[in-house]
């Protein structure tokens, strides 16, 4: 079951007193998104961590810190992929264990949260029929809201909710920069990282 809250990204035009018109950027017509904010888990994995991202329409780079500043996890996310880093251990997450810390991902594909990051609600939540049809789906709820902002109306938080696995994942996006990213951030997982098969 599906709970959308607030409304879709668009183009609007304002009217202000003394008549002046103001439009909002075509954010299609950007190549990058960059941006902070933090992730809040509740469950088997619970606790904050903040992270920081940068990204294209096709690939992202993501980042987590705990809440005394260290390095904890390293995502590449592609249109059809995702990477995971443990950082503080050196290990590589495989499948089972990526699901483990990030079931979110059972619901949505990994473009999805591509497009949720750079503030977009993804085609699939705007289909009513494609949401009934997805089994997935139906094992969770996703929330979402949106916020006001200089290039438009973007979703700025977004709450996972897996029934069967009776976990909570809460995404808050304080700030984007369009057209802008954080170099440090696109790189690979090193070789040496070890694989993490084991249950977290």
């Amino acid at each position: 079951m599906l709970f959308l809250v607030g409304c879709s990204p668009a183009i609007f035009e304002l009217n202000s007193i003394n008549e002046k018109v103001f439009s909002y950027p075509d954010l299609s017509e950007k190549n990058y998104c960059r941006g902070k904010g933090y992730i809040i888990s509740k469950g088997n994995v619970s606790g904050r961590l903040n992270l920081t991202f940068t990204s294209s329409k096709k690939s992202t780079y993501i980042e987590f810190r705990d809440l005394i500043g260290r390095r904890t996890l390293f995502l590449i996310i592609s249109e059809n992929s995702i990477n995971a880093w443990d950082i503080r251990n050196n290990r590589k997450y495989d499948q089972e264990s990526l699901l483990l810390a990030f079931p979110f991902f059972e619901l949505i594909k990994p473009n999805d949260l591509i497009n949720f990051l750079w503030g977009e609600i993804p085609k699939i939540f705007m289909n009513s029929d494609n949401i009934l049809n997805n089994d997935k789906i139906k094992n969770g709820q996703i929330q979402f809201s949106s916020n006001q902002t200089e290039n438009g109306v973007l979703i700025n938080f977004i709450s996972f909710n897996i029934k069967n696995e009776d976990q909570k994942i809460e995404l808050f996006i304080d700030n984007r920069d369009f057209d802008m990213q954080y170099p440090h951030l696109i790189r690979k997982i090193p070789e040496s990282v070890i694989p993490k098969s084991e249950s977290l």
